[in-house]
């Protein structure tokens, strides 16, 4: 089954996001536990903190921990004074501060070591003080001393223990000893394992809601943006089947809206030339038409005797033939040039010699008409990187068009210079004259304006168009403009050979 855009990034949009939201899930699952734990063991190192000015004073009144030695009640008497005690974590019952002064060398009765205690830091009831039914080891079962070196004064020292945790006890500026607790293992009270419970059923919980918040805007997302792809494609098939008339909608600055441009463009593009191929097939069929009408008409009134068979005649229907010859010729070479189909055999070309050959060519069909040819070059030498065929084709349809449509007794200018790094021809000649809308359209195909352009001078109205092809190809320019001579202006510009 082939999918849609629509449920391409649909799916993609949800995959993404689902495994982003499980990730999380089970990172923050992984971690609750370990944070929690990390938390309340923060927690009792603060607490820890307050016992550390107590146990400084005592060994600056005693010199040494033997008296906490030999008598650990003292240890636990002076935690309870430190410490605030919470109802599930008392160390022992028992006087309050006011009974301060017992800590002072004759111990507190009633406390002790407590009783039940087991390696530290192992998770278990206890009996002893702080310890009750459902409790863990009581915050003070945990607490271990060390002197100076670090050799257990008092309590049991995790094998595991981070020495990074232990806490200075300082007095008259020097480390007297260190005071620590047995880190938390794991969790026993009923409380906290259901809040832990809770927390990762609420994870659970999260994630489901994520996926479906997450499903939904994956959809209405790609629903947007399908949208207009999806009118982007109907207006290509629209084209494709000949609509050129279809336009889309271009909001927004996005590829998609930059999309919409480019085939509204295309659109325009295919359009125009559609007209253009009409216009063009139209003209070629008339003026095909025209040749071959007057040559049917004229055989036909030979064949039935109205006019004559003699050489009169015969070369009327010659210049006919003639005539539809050129056009056929020209319009292979328009088409051959449009296709780039032309062999192009580029190498260096002397461009002041093709350009004095030309215009010496023309003295004989200019002489005729009387015409003026008037030619300006340069000392420089021009040499240009083309083909030497092609430019004596160019050459030669400029001046048979300023030659065959240029008034009897008129005049043609042909200058040849250089500006920077191009060879620039102008060809200038007199009446008559064009317009500057006619001049835009002087290289179409079978353009020819009303008033002097027209079959009887003989062109077949492609010799500009196949111009143009010829110096595009060369990387040149060429463009027609009213001339100050009252005629045509056509200027061609081509890279000199580097």
């Amino acid at each position: 089954m082939k999918l849609k855009l629509i449920h391409k990034l649909l799916i993609a949009m949800f995959v993404c996001t689902t495994v982003v939201l499980v990730l999380i899930t089970l990172v923050t699952r992984a971690s609750i536990g370990r944070g929690f734990m990390d938390f309340l063991q923060n927690q009792e190192r603060n607490r820890l903190e307050l016992l550390v000015p107590e146990l400084a004073t005592w060994y600056a009144e005693h010199g040494s921990w033997e008296e906490l030695v030999d008598d650990p009640r003292q240890f636990y008497y002076l935690m309870f004074l430190a410490i605030p005690q919470e109802a599930e974590t008392r160390l022992a019952p028992g006087p309050g501060r006011g009974q301060r002064e017992g800590r002072r060398g004759q111990g507190f009765p009633g406390a002790g070591p407590p009783a039940g205690r087991g390696p530290a830091g192992e998770q278990r009831l206890g009996n002893g003080p702080g310890g009750g039914p459902g409790g863990r080891i009581a915050f003070g079962q945990r607490v271990f001393l060390l002197d100076a070196a670090k050799a257990p004064v008092i309590g049991e020292v995790p094998a595991d223990f981070d020495e990074n945790y232990l806490l200075p006890v300082e007095a008259d500026g020097q480390v007297a000893g260190w005071l620590g607790i047995a880190l938390i293992r794991n969790f026993s009270l009923p409380e906290e394992e259901a809040f832990i419970s809770r927390l990762r059923d609420n994870l659970l919980l999260g994630l489901g809601i994520g996926l479906a918040v997450a499903a939904l805007l994956a959809w209405l997302l790609a629903r947007h943006l399908s949208r207009p792809i999806k009118a982007v494609a109907e207006g290509i098939r629209s084209v494709a089947g000949g609509d050129f008339a279809t336009r889309l909608e271009t909001g927004g600055s996005d590829e998609i809206a930059r999309l919409s441009e480019d085939v509204n463009r295309l659109s325009a593009a295919l359009g125009e030339h559609e007209a253009v191929r009409k216009r063009v097939m139209s003209d070629i069929a008339h003026e095909l038409r025209t040749p071959l009408a007057i040559i049917s008409g004229e055989l036909e009134a030979m064949s039935d005797g109205i006019r004559p068979l003699d050489k009169t005649q015969l070369n009327s229907v010659h210049d006919e033939v003639r005539h539809l010859a050129v056009l056929v010729d020209d319009l292979h070479n328009l088409a051959m040039t449009d296709a780039g189909a032309l062999a192009y055999k580029m190498a260096p070309v002397n461009f002041n010699d093709l350009v004095q050959l030309a215009i010496d060519s023309f003295a004989g069909p200019a002489n005729e008409k009387n015409l003026d040819i008037e030619y300006t070059g340069t000392d420089r030498t021009i040499s240009l990187h083309g083909d030497e065929k092609r430019l004596r084709q160019l050459l030669h349809n400029l001046l048979d068009n300023s030659v065959r449509y240029t008034d009897a007794g008129g005049r043609i200018s042909v200058a040849l210079s250089t500006r920077g790094q191009l060879a620039r021809l102008l060809i200038s000649d007199s009446a008559p004259g064009a317009s500057v809308e006619e001049c835009e359209h002087m290289f179409e195909r079978l353009y020819r304006m009303e008033a002097s352009r027209n079959r009887n001078s003989g062109g077949s109205g492609l010799g500009l168009a196949i111009c143009r092809n010829i110096v595009e190809a060369h990387g040149g320019q060429i463009d027609a403009q009213p001339g100050p001579d009252g005629g045509l202006l056509i200027t061609t510009t081509l890279p000199l050979d580097s």
